[in-house]
């Protein structure tokens, strides 16, 4: 069946095939962009389209302007128009959006929403060369258009959030080599792009501003051999933060004022409705943990539950690492570890956007590495991952069907972060299995790419 699908698609002219993924893309994302924007809201609160970007990104960065610290919620809400607290984003997210200064709040919004729909189309052009497919525009856009459509996608461009960018910047930190480091690309050798050791430094640093991404990500990169990329990227991330440090000590008074910021700020968010454990909106394991049992531990018991997941994790992808230093089995790594970085620390949906790449690794025919899955396994995971991105359980007739059961509390928003640590868990066990029964990650098979 896949066989006949690739041979129909291939006889479509090239340029007929770029010009339909093109020509979707605009319109979905026309779509996007058009609803958005009729959705923005003047109220104050936390209601509407891209709020998000209103308190998270727009009004922080006009705070440091102001010489406000963002970081105290109390003060943030006098000086601005806001509906929620600036959460603990690091200095480095401030000095990235800092070129939003100067533009009215309307103005960055739409740039905002186009930057988006970019760096989309970025994405698609990232996770395919992570599975080693050679890029053309049919297949970039379309993936741009499956991303756009998906409900972390959709959920993104609506909020406004920054995540592409972060996850992009992940993916080049994840596929960093130095020179002369990496394994001889023989016809036995895995066929995926890597990019320089400077490139993922900086995109390392990047990534620092969302600390649920980056620490995560850090330890991973630290068990897999990638020190200098950690190493580096950590310090250019505290370097870049460092710039921006004055004027937040400036406008909270000190040093001490400015820690302090950041300990209320913390405590507010962990105690919001949307953020606590528990909330119906959070896909972490511990949230998971507390909406199935219904038991209510302390966010630091929640903490040190991730911390343990990682733990276990970092020792598997160190393991797999040792047994073939110079190429890992990436499909099955990358899936393990970003099933990790989204379910150790506070995640929410818009972050599954992390499972594209995973996804693409996935959706090829055949593994292209010596990693022997369990017994179809592999399918199991690419489905337990496809549920998430399509979301059906926001469709209407299955939320009227979820409402008449006695389950939508749980069913609900609770089931695409089970499905999540189903497939962490297929992933723990086909790297456990490797290690048991091989020592060693056996050598890649050759595979063609993708035209």
């Amino acid at each position: 069946m896949i066989d006949r699908l690739h041979i129909a698609v291939a006889s479509v002219p090239s340029w007929l095939r770029a010009t339909l993924a093109i020509g979707a893309f605009i319109a979905v994302g026309s779509w996007l962009t058009i609803t958005t924007w009729h959705g923005l809201s003047s109220s104050r609160l936390d209601v509407g389209l891209h709020t998000d970007f209103r308190d998270a990104i727009y009004y922080p960065v006009v705070a440091l302007r102001d010489h406000v610290n963002p970081y105290d919620a109390g003060s943030y809400f006098r000086h601005y128009p806001v509906g929620q607290e600036f959460p603990l984003y690091t200095p480095v997210h401030l000095l990235l959006h800092l070129p939003l200064l100067a533009f009215s709040l309307s103005t960055a919004r739409a740039i905002d929403l186009g930057w988006n729909l970019l760096l989309v189309v970025a994405l698609a052009a990232t996770a395919l060369r992570l599975a080693g497919h050679r890029l053309a525009l049919a297949s970039v856009f379309g993936l741009g258009v499956l991303v756009l459509l998906s409900e972390p996608g959709k959920f993104d461009l609506r909020t406004g959030q920054p995540t592409l960018i972060i996850v992009i910047s992940a993916y080049l930190a994840w596929r960093a080599r130095a020179p002369g480091r990496e394994r001889d690309r023989t016809a036995t050798a895995i066929a995926t792009a890597t990019v320089p050791t400077l490139v993922g430094v900086i995109a390392l640093a990047i990534v620092w501003s969302k600390p649920t991404f980056a620490l995560p990500l850090t330890v991973l990169l630290l068990v897999r051999g990638q020190r200098r990329v950690a190493l580096l990227g950590t310090a250019l991330g505290a370097a870049l933060s460092a710039l921006v440090l004055p004027w937040l000590v400036d406008a909270a008074g000190g040093v001490s004022e400015l820690v302090q910021s950041w300990e209320d700020s913390a405590r507010i968010t962990s105690q919001s409705v949307q953020s606590r454990l528990g909330s119906g909106l959070r896909i972490d394991a511990a949230n998971t943990f507390v909406r199935v049992s219904h038991l209510h531990p302390s966010e630091l018991v929640g903490s040190i539950g991730g911390l343990m997941l990682m733990v276990v994790g970092a020792w598997t992808l160190r393991r797999l690492h040792r047994g073939d230093p110079g190429g890992d089995p990436d499909e099955l790594t990358l899936t393990l570890g970003c099933l990790l970085i989204l379910t150790c620390l506070y995640h929410v949906p818009y972050d599954e956007l992390l499972l594209v790449g995973p996804m693409v690794l996935l959706a090829r025919r055949a593994p292209v590495h010596g990693i022997a899955w369990p017994r179809r396994t592999r399918v199991a995971v690419f489905v337990l991952l496809l549920i998430p991105l399509v979301g059906p359980l926001g469709w209407s007739p299955i939320n009227a069907v979820l409402g008449k059961s006695g389950f939508e509390w749980m069913l609900g928003p609770t089931m695409l972060s089970l499905d999540l640590l189903a497939a962490l868990g297929l992933c723990m066990w086909a790297g456990f299995r490797q290690i048991r029964q091989r020592g060693t990650v056996a050598p890649a098979v050759p595979v063609s790419s993708a035209p």
